[in-house]
């Protein structure tokens, strides 16, 4: 497994794509390789050991899905949305269907800025242990 890991956005408003941005700065400082980019603009996951995508309820999130759902069986994936819990049903079913993990909510009008790089820091230690291994004495 790699350590690159893809931050891929749609965002109908700033705060999903300033959201990716503070994960990915996050996951970089914790000395992973990261790319952050609009998901229309991610063409190949191709290199990825892991995906992260925001916001898993816009058409573009369903496309991208559909676009590399071969890629994705096999890519650990988390899902994060700026909006307000309760989770809309067919990101549910986007999450049962690719074993992804998530979705982490941000909050609405004001996003949780804190809480997003607090989930960052807990993702760099969850792709570290995968792209590591767990090692036992």
């Amino acid at each position: 497994m790699t350590d690159k890991v893809l931050v891929a956005y749609t965002s109908t408003i700033a705060a999903t794509d300033e959201i990716a941005q503070i994960i990915g700065t996050e996951l970089a400082g914790c000395g992973l390789r990261v790319t952050v980019l609009s998901i229309a603009a991610a063409e190949s996951l191709h290199g990825y050991g892991a995906v992260i995508m925001g916001d898993a309820a816009a058409r573009d999130a369903h496309r991208f899905v559909r676009r590399h759902k071969v890629s994705l069986r096999h890519t650990p994936m988390w899902l994060f949305h700026r909006g307000m819990p309760p989770v809309p049903g067919d990101v549910t079913r986007m999450v049962r269907k690719l074993g992804a993990n998530g979705p982490v909510s941000f909050g609405g009008a004001a996003p949780d800025w804190d809480r997003a790089k607090a989930w960052a820091r807990y993702l760099a230690d969850q792709l570290t242990v995968l792209h590591r291994g767990f090692v036992s004495n």
